[in-house]
């Protein structure tokens, strides 16, 4: 059978597109796929090395408190029998780290000192056991966060003995500080470690042991808030295969047939998913980061990571899982889509092919007739030729709209890598800063421990050097101001879980202007800050300060750049219509005008990252306010956000 050039042609077209189309989708699907798990293991590898990372630092204060208090007590400073000493700087301790639950100390006659957190009828409760003449007496004293006595009470029926404790046993037994295995706490029924180290005077001996209470449920919490993937976890498990710590926290907690509660082994979890992945798991550990291990579960392939936790003397194995199709699902649907396209343009390919080849063969039939009416005589060789090639132009235009149209959207792709690769760059902004905090927070609460021993010991002198207090007092002052201030900044950069609730506006604005202090006086700016007569709103308060101090720094670097005479910003608060609107004016040279404010990336600051005053607006918003820009103020700049005072 033979075929006409026009059919010919148009079958040629389609088939050759679609070959070209399809080879295309499959070299870029395979190369794509390749390159995203190679960046999505790189994920889970920082995804797993932030929780080993946030671990460590949520366990080693328990670790350091435990170290110090035991020297306290080794050195005298805090004498072995002053109960009441002792009490107050179990107290001091307990305040300065927030994930440490109870400190408390037992001798070696069956003496026992415990404060620790408690729920009611105060924030702080003492549990003293006194062992006197074979008498037992345990006494409870609850307090305020100043100290103050709130009740008191005694348990003649406690039979609490420290010595026969594991934290107590293993302590003495090996002379050194001890992690034990971790725990459901009796009074909170939270998961958690305890710490403990002997108490050994020269001289004397063994006297008794310190210890130190974790409640590790905040690290579940911040499982669940390490985004892996849309529906990736990470959990934590110990030697024995109890899960201590899960992005589920529902998941780690099992209830025994006698009411006690326990924590649930990997064999026996409710997902699935984590069992799977830990049948594949012998070990962990590797000399990277850790072991990578794929696995399948119900047709669906994941990826698994598993690493030990370094730097601290725990058997803990750290494991990070994720589907496979989190990262390529899409990947994996567009190359179906792509190759159904593909069959599709082919077919209409032949089709305008049947007509392009008609088009194309029209003016060359058209000089084969002339050919023969010439040959023939029946038409002049000086005859004019016939129009030909006019469609051959139309399409070239066609193809060229079609280029341009392409290239405007590689534009538009490259614009939305640059804008992606810069919110990277904010995002480690942030976690370098929460870690500058905490680094910072250590030697601060050193510094205020010893300050605090060096002013016991001190008033105990005779006579009172009154200059060393006073020298000895205001370096506490001024160590606890530097502690406040690392706070706020760990505030303002910590994840915050949403939480909705009622604050004193007029503390906040007092907690910023402490922190903002050394930012004006770098600028030479004077700040002004106008309290609220009615301060109490309602709202987020880390996000509520997040957008004040965003503000502030703005008008500080508004001020600076300009190189204004006048440097001032003014805080100012008002009541309006049920809420407090605050207004943030700068004497700088005010917004300009080509600049669009509230937009993504788009600032008129030199290093500006352009995501402040958008990120601030949609804060303000989520928590029931209001954020613009006055423009009615001049000159300068004037910012203005309201906050409610009551919950819609």
């Amino acid at each position: 059978m033979r075929f006409s050039l026009g059919f010919v042609l148009a079958i040629s077209l389609a088939g050759l597109q679609f070959i070209a189309i399809l080879f295309v989708v499959t070299t870029s699907y395979v190369s794509s796929e390749r390159a995203i798990l190679e960046h999505a293991r790189g994920l889970m590898e920082r995804a797993g090395a932030n929780a080993i990372e946030h671990t460590k630092r949520f366990l080693e204060p328990a670790g350091e408190t435990t170290e110090q208090a035991r020297r306290v007590l080794n050195s005298g400073l805090v004498g072995v029998k002053d109960r009441e000493t002792m009490e107050r700087y179990f107290f001091q301790l307990l305040q300065t780290e927030p994930q440490i639950a109870g400190v408390n100390y037992g001798d070696e006659e069956g003496n026992f000192v415990y404060v620790m957190k408690s729920k009611g009828p105060g924030p702080f409760r003492t549990k003293f056991i006194t062992i006197k003449n074979g008498i037992r007496e345990v006494d409870y004293i609850w307090r305020t966060a100043n100290y103050e006595v709130v009740a008191r009470d005694k348990d003649p029926l406690d039979k609490y003995d420290a010595r026969t404790r594991p934290w107590y046993i293993e302590a003495t037994a090996l002379d050194a500080r001890i992690w034990t295995d971790p725990y459901i706490f009796f009074s909170s029924r939270q998961p958690g470690i305890t710490v403990a180290a002997p108490v050994v005077l020269p001289g004397k001996g063994l006297q008794g042991v310190v210890g130190v209470d974790v409640e590790i449920s905040d690290i579940s919490r911040f499982l669940s808030d390490l985004r892996v993937s849309e529906s990736g976890s990470a959990m934590i498990l110990s030697e024995t295969g109890s899960l201590l710590a899960h992005s589920d926290p529902s998941q780690i907690q099992v209830e025994n047939a006698d009411g006690s509660l326990s924590f649930t082994n990997i064999n026996d979890v409710t997902d699935p998913i984590s069992r799977a992945a830990f049948e594949n798991i012998e070990g962990a550990g590797s000399e990277d980061f850790g072991t990578q291990s794929n696995f399948e579960y119900e047709g669906q392939e994941y990826l698994g990571l598993f690493a030990p936790l370094a730097g601290i003397d725990l058997p803990w194995t750290v494991a990070v899982i994720a589907p496979e199709d989190d990262f390529i699902g899409e990947i994996k649907e567009n190359r179906s889509r792509n190759t159904s396209i593909a069959a599709i343009i082919s077919i209409f390919t032949a089709l305008a092919g049947l007509a392009l080849a008609e088009l194309i063969l029209r003016p060359v039939r058209a000089f084969a007739v002339r050919t023969a009416l010439v040959s023939q005589g029946e038409v002049s060789a000086k005859a004019p030729l016939p129009r030909t090639y006019r469609e051959l132009s139309k399409a070239n235009k066609t193809l060229i709209d079609e280029i341009a149209q392409r290239r405007e959207s590689e534009a538009k792709v490259q614009e939305l890598s640059r804008d992606l690769a810069h919110f990277s760059r904010v995002n480690v902004m942030g976690q370098m800063a929460s870690g500058l905090a905490h680094e910072l927070s250590q030697p601060l609460t050193a510094i205020s421990q010893n300050v605090d021993a060096a002013l016991s010991t001190a008033k105990q002198d005779t006579p009172i050097n009154e200059d060393l207090i006073a020298i000895l007092s205001e370096l506490d002052e001024q160590a606890h101001q530097g502690g406040d201030v690392v706070r706020a900044l760990r505030g303002f950069v910590r994840k915050d879980e949403g939480e909705t609730a009622e604050f004193d506006f007029n503390e906040l604005l007092e907690q910023a202007k402490r922190l903002m202090r050394h930012e004006a006086e770098d600028h030479q700016v004077k700040l002004v800050y106008e309290k609220a007569v009615d301060p109490i709103v309602v709202g987020n308060r880390v996000q509520i300060a997040q957008v004040l101090i965003n503000l502030i720094r703005n008008a500080l670097e508004a001020i600076s750049v300009a190189k204004a005479a006048d440097r001032e910003v003014t805080v100012q608060t008002v009541s309006k219509d049920g809420k407090l609107e605050v207004s943030v004016t700068d004497t700088g040279p005010g917004v300009p005008k080509d600049v669009k404010l509230f937009k993504q990336f788009q600032t008129s600051k030199e290093d500006g990252m352009g995501l402040g005053l958008s990120i601030s607006r949609k804060i303000v918003e989520t928590n029931g306010g209001r954020l613009w820009h006055d423009k009615t103020r001049t000159p300068g700049a004037t910012f203005c956000f309201t906050i409610p005072r009551q919950i819609d």
